[in-house]
């Protein structure tokens, strides 16, 4: 029965009643009330604690015994959140991360942790079969750093393609997937146009 008086007198307070109208309810006298919950008064007898439990409208074992305090648990991974969905057309008009969502046609879960990923929907031009078919849903991460043979979404005013990114000495080769198609030579100079941007493919989402 470890602080028991201090448990009563949370008890009492969080019903709002003084120590008087306690024992009024109760029928112990205020003294020892006061005495119980500054812990003057112990070994209690089982006739008071029904009594002071009674008044309280709560069990015996709910005043005597400590409270369990119940851990939340995290789940083992982030949930999920709901990423825009649009095509490349909505995209190039997209001037900023908030019009994203003005832009979708839907929305689609992922885990991803970028503030401004989202799903660009494959269309002709930006196929690349068996691997990207129409539909598919690619997931973009504007905010991850690109490094060398990542998948990546090009994009310029003249050119938007999706391949795997390599460097070799002042150029930049664009691999298209299929490996069928030619190989886009880049130079040092273009990559760094206004308009041009090398975004990272992180997922491919088959459609269903």
């Amino acid at each position: 029965m470890k602080d028991i008086g201090k448990r009563l007198r949370n008890l009492r307070n969080r019903l709002g009643i003084s120590q008087l109208e306690l024992s009024n309810r109760s029928g112990i006298s205020q003294a020892s009330i006061a005495r119980i919950e500054t812990n003057q008064q112990k070994n209690l007898k089982a006739r008071t604690l029904q009594q002071l439990a009674d008044s309280l409208g709560i069990t015996v074992s709910a005043l005597i015994e400590e409270p369990v305090m119940i851990k939340e648990e995290r789940p083992p991974y982030p949930a999920p959140k709901m990423l825009p969905v649009i095509t490349l057309d909505k995209f190039r008009e997209v001037k900023k991360v908030s019009d994203l969502e003005e832009k979708a046609g839907s929305f689609e879960p992922s885990l991803s942790s970028d503030d401004g990923a989202f799903f660009l929907m494959a269309t002709p031009g930006l196929l690349s079969r068996p691997i990207i078919n129409e539909g598919d849903l690619l997931l973009i991460e504007p905010g991850s750093s690109v490094k060398e043979g990542d998948i990546v979404l090009f994009l310029s005013h003249e050119y938007a393609g999706i391949g795997q990114l390599f460097r070799h000495s002042r150029i930049y080769i664009l691999q298209p997937l299929n490996h069928e198609s030619s190989p886009r030579v880049l130079k040092r100079e273009e990559i760094k146009r206004p308009g041009v941007r090398i975004l990272r493919v992180s997922e491919i989402r088959r459609k269903l």
